[in-house]
C-alpha cells in the first residue's frame, strides 16, 4: 500500500515527534493549536495551506519569510500577546522544517521583527493569603496547596504521584519524582514539611485506606489524587488539573479581596504561583541555586545532586520553618527556642551587671 503525503501526515508525523521528545499530551496539544492557528491564517491570506505552501514556495516564487512576517502581523492584529507570538512563531518555524522547507535562523531573526515579550509584574503569595485558601479549600485542593507550597513541585508532577513515591520514614519526609512524570523527564527528589506531610498521611488514610507500615502493593500503587483508581496516565492527570484549577478559580472568586488580576488581566492567585512561592521563600533562605534545583529546573540540578543527602536534608530543614504556613506545632517550638535564648541572655547580662558592680564600673541608666 503506498503512503500518501497529506496534510493530515505532516501533522501527525510531526507531533509524533514532539511527543517522543516530551511525552506531554498537553504538549502535543499546544502545539497542535499553533498549527492550526498557522493553517487558518494561510487559508485567509494565501487561500492555501500548509501542504499547498510547499508548491508556492518552489514553483511560484513564494518567500517563505514574507509568509511568516504576514503570520506575526496576523497574529498581532488578532490581538495575540507577545509570548503567544513567539511560541506560534518557533512551533511553525519547527513544523516547516519537519515539512523540508528549510529557514535560515539568522536570516529569520533579520527579517521577521517579533513583538518583544512584556515582563508582568505579578502579586506575590504570603502566608496569610495562602491560609485563608486553605481554610475555604475542598480537602484535594487543600493538600494540593500544602503539597505545592512545601515542595515546589508543578502541579504535573503532583497529581501523578503515588503513595510509593513518598518516604514517610525520613526526616524531612522525602518525595521521589519519577523521571516519566517530570517535565525535564528526569527524576528528582524534593521533601515535604512536617505540617504537609501530617495532611497527606490523613488524606491517604481517609480516601485510599493507607496506614503507616502498610506493605500492600495495590494500595502503595495507587495514584495519591485520584479518587478513581481504573485509570491511568496522562488522560486522568489532566482531568484531576483541569478540576483542580476550577476549584481554585471558583474558591478564589468567592473571596472578593483575593479576586484580583495582574497586569495582564490574569488572575492573580493560580496553581502555579504556589510553586513560586516556593522558589522565592527557599532562595531567600538557603539560597537560589538550592531553591532552582530542587524545583527541577535542569540547569542548577548537577549541582544539586554533587550534595550529599545528610547535606540535602539540613539545607531543607533550615528553610522548612519558613514554608510552614499553620502548624501550630512548629509555632510552639520556635517560640520555645526564642523564649530560651532570651533567658540565655538575660542571664549573661545579669553577670555582666554583676561583674561591673563588683569592679566599680559605671553602668550607664539605660543598663540599670
Amino acid at each position: 500500500m503506498t503512503f500518501q503525503i497529506t496534510r493530515e501526515n505532516y501533522e501527525k508525523s510531526y507531533l509524533d515527534s514532539m511527543y517522543v521528545i516530551s511525552h506531554s499530551k498537553n504538549t502535543v496539544k499546544s502545539y497542535r493549536t499553533r498549527i492550526r492557528l498557522f493553517r487558518r491564517f494561510l487559508r485567509d491570506r494565501y487561500n492555501i495551506d500548509e501542504y499547498d505552501l510547499l508548491d508556492h514556495l518552489k514553483n511560484r516564487g513564494l518567500d517563505i519569510f514574507k509568509v511568516l512576517k504576514d503570520f506575526v502581523i496576523f497574529l498581532d492584529k488578532t490581538g495575540k500577546s507577545p509570548r503567544t507570538i513567539h511560541l506560534a512563531l518557533s512551533v511553525n518555524k519547527g513544523y516547516l522544517r519537519h515539512m523540508g522547507i528549510k529557514i535560515d535562523s539568522e536570516d529569520l531573526k533579520q527579517l521577521v521583527k517579533i513583538p518583544k515579550v512584556i515582563k508582568i509584574r505579578e502579586i506575590p503569595l504570603d502566608k496569610g493569603i495562602i491560609i485563608r485558601l486553605l481554610r475555604n479549600a475542598k480537602p484535594k485542593l487543600q493538600l494540593t496547596i500544602l503539597v505545592a507550597v512545601s515542595t515546589g513541585m508543578r502541579i504535573g508532577e503532583i497529581v501523578q504521584l503515588k503513595i510509593s513515591d513518598i518516604d514517610f520514614a525520613q526526616n524531612p519526609v522525602k518525595v521521589y519524582l519519577r523521571a516519566n512524570t517530570t517535565k525535564t523527564r528526569q527524576s528528582r527528589e524534593t521533601f515535604l514539611t512536617t505540617e504537609s506531610s501530617n495532611a497527606l498521611k490523613d488524606y491517604l488514610k481517609r480516601y485510599h485506606g493507607w496506614d503507616e507500615g502498610i506493605k500492600d502493593s495495590t494500595v502503595l500503587d495507587k495514584q495519591i489524587f485520584s479518587t478513581i483508581y481504573r485509570h491511568r496516565g496522562p488522560f486522568i492527570a489532566d482531568s484531576i488539573i483541569a478540576t483542580l484549577q476550577t476549584e481554585l478559580r471558583q474558591l478564589v472568586r468567592a473571596i472578593p479581596d483575593l479576586n484580583v488580576k495582574d497586569e495582564n488581566g490574569r488572575q492573580s492567585i493560580h496553581l502555579h504561583s504556589f510553586r513560586k512561592y516556593f522558589r522565592t521563600t527557599v532562595g531567600n533562605v538557603v539560597g537560589r541555586d538550592f531553591a532552582e534545583a530542587i524545583i527541577g529546573h535542569g540547569f542548577y540540578m548537577d549541582t544539586y545532586y554533587q550534595l550529599s543527602d545528610e547535606k540535602k536534608r539540613q539545607m531543607y530543614l533550615e528553610a522548612e520553618p519558613h514554608l510552614t504556613v499553620s502548624d501550630f506545632n512548629v509555632v510552639e517550638k520556635n517560640i520555645k527556642t526564642l523564649s530560651m535564648k532570651y533567658l540565655e541572655l538575660e542571664a549573661k547580662f545579669n553577670e555582666f551587671k554583676q561583674y561591673a558592680m563588683t569592679e566599680s564600673i559605671s553602668v550607664p541608666n539605660f543598663m540599670k
